[in-house]
């Protein structure tokens, strides 16, 4: 054989050969991939509601299998909601394991990582959340005029951030205490009379005030805005690789669905209020819902009151929030 050939001949020898071990590789990790695909498990969202209901983004995007869609390729099979009356309850049952992800306000998410809570940041599911001081209708009128009066709150809450807040804008935080009063029972006693001012937010708050009761004060107005920050144990996020990214990704995609169906959300979100569609649209502007897990301005938000809350002395220790957050 001329030795021109036996070179081609070696030539394609080792092409093939290659090819056969490329082919072989393949197989190999299509196999690996198959047998090391996430094992599947129900995934338990805690969140709140005064009402008993899944509602806001995050039911519009339970309700449509968006949440669930994104979440399947780390092994998520079903969504299950527990629901609670406050933030506080809803981190307790993180902590304890009852549930894997807690969406709660500001507070609760903050003061659980400042008591030494192993759990992360995945995202802030909403941001510019406004809170207002509302009165009992013919009751106080200005800030000041709670001096005396009986001002109510459910502790380690946004709300009862927001009402010190705004008191301690005023000048009178010493002058009036906030007695800790669950939401359902505060707006109760305010219609009752037994309770001057609460804070509340969202639909509620335009409502009370359409039905007379008294704006005396808003968070936007003094740079305490809110935000909805998504949290998990470490140690969940261990047994699951992937999934805070998943989270992350799953809530963009319910928020850009909002901003593209926003009528039909308005509608959703007024139906389970039991309120008139332009009260929704007024409470949650498209704003409200960031297209990024963690946007700038969520994120500043949230700083200012984690800096509020070190500075009253609600966090037990200081914390890196930078090392807090899962970073994509």
């Amino acid at each position: 054989m001329p030795s021109s050939l036996r070179a081609h001949v070696r030539r394609v020898v080792l092409l093939v050969s290659a090819s056969a071990a490329l082919a072989a590789c393949g197989s190999a990790a299509a196999g690996s991939g198959s047998s090391n695909a996430p094992e599947g498990f129900t995934l338990r969202v805690g969140l709140t509601s005064v009402n008993g209901t899944v509602q806001g983004n995050l039911g519009w995007g339970d309700e449509r299998n968006l949440l669930l869609d994104a979440l399947k390729p780390v092994g998520v099979e079903k969504i299950e909601f527990a629901l609670f009356q406050s933030g506080t309850d809803v981190t307790s049952a993180l902590l304890s394991g009852a549930v894997d992800v807690a969406v709660t306000g500001d507070n609760p998410a903050l003061t659980a990582r400042s008591r030494g809570a192993k759990t992360r940041l995945l995202a802030l599911s909403t941001i510019s959340g406004d809170t207002w001081l509302i009165g009992r209708p013919h009751g106080p009128t200005h800030i000041e005029d709670l001096v005396g009066k009986t001002v109510a709150a459910p502790e380690g809450t946004i709300r009862d951030r927001v009402a010190h807040g705004l008191l301690r804008a005023a000048g009178i935080e010493d002058e009036v205490p906030v007695s800790n009063v669950p939401t359902p029972e505060a707006l109760a006693g305010l219609a009752g009379g037994s309770i001057d001012a609460t804070t509340v937010g969202g639909t509620t708050a335009i409502d009370l005030a359409r039905k007379g009761y008294v704006v005396i004060d808003k968070a936007s107005e003094h740079g305490l805005e809110s935000t909805e920050p998504n949290t998990a144990q470490q140690s969940f996020l261990d047994r699951h690789p992937g999934f805070a990214e998943a989270w992350a990704r799953a809530v963009v995609k319910v928020n850009e669905h909002v901003r593209a169906h926003s009528d039909d959300y308005w509608a959703y979100s007024a139906e389970k209020d039991g309120v008139d569609v332009d009260i929704a649209r007024e409470a949650e502007p498209l704003d409200h819902f960031p297209e990024q897990a963690l946007p700038d301005e969520g994120l500043a938000q949230l700083t200012s009151t984690y800096e509020y809350l070190l500075d009253n002395g609600t966090l037990e220790a200081p914390f890196d929030l930078t090392k807090w957050v899962v970073q994509p």
